[in-house]
């Protein structure tokens, strides 16, 4: 329960520190596995059934348009941990049963399966205080357009691909755009949850 109450607080102090978004859409693992959840798995432990996928570096996947005849090199529900494995000029994925194979390199995107099919993140917001591989992605549901379209993965030791191709006429370098107001509304939320909490323990002691 202690650690718990810990890594949440990590969490929390991790989005305060979050830098600007970035329109990065192209990712790289900065080892051989990398971690990601939903919200409700990372902080919770809640099963949501939410689906998310990993595809190539040049699917054709949009932030507002879903795509459902786009098929993912791998998908996986809420959380899981992902590992790459370099086999000569590609690179082998795997997460409990499920492989796939990205070719030609380690990058790729990541999508959301949304009720009009897969869509890539809308923005990316780093999380300074976990470290440079540490991320907040947010995918925005193209059917709802009130409270609560947004949805959140976080992905630990992935960073922005450096491959100039990846971002035609930036250089290499995801240009940066506002932080999205719902990550302030989630964060303010979180910090709710921790006050209640702590407010019980100290009425219990």
């Amino acid at each position: 329960m202690k650690v718990t109450k810990v890594f949440k607080a990590g969490v929390v102090a991790g989005l305060l520190a979050m830098s600007d978004a970035s329109s990065a859409s192209v990712w790289a693992p900065t080892d051989n596995d990398s971690q990601f959840a939903n919200t409700y798995a990372l902080l919770l432990n809640i099963p949501t059934g939410e689906t998310f996928g990993i595809f190539e570096d040049t699917a054709s996947l949009s932030n507002s348009v879903g795509n459902s005849l786009i098929n993912p090199v791998l998908s996986f529900l809420d959380a899981a941990t992902v590992t790459f494995t370099q086999n000569g000029a590609n690179v082998d994925i795997k997460t409990g049963s499920s492989t796939g194979v990205l070719l030609g390199s380690s990058n790729f995107q990541l999508g959301w399966w949304s009720p009009t099919g897969w869509i890539t993140e809308s923005s990316s917001s780093m999380i300074s205080l976990l470290g440079k591989t540490s991320w907040s992605l947010a995918f925005v549901d193209p059917t709802n357009h009130g409270a609560g379209n947004e949805h959140r993965l976080f992905a630990f030791d992935i960073q922005a691909s450096q491959a100039s191709s990846d971002y035609p006429g930036t250089g290499g370098t995801p240009a940066a755009v506002p932080l999205p107001g719902s990550a302030w509304f989630m964060l303010t939320a979180m910090l709710g949850f921790l006050a209640k909490g702590r407010s019980k323990s100290n009425v219990l002691a």
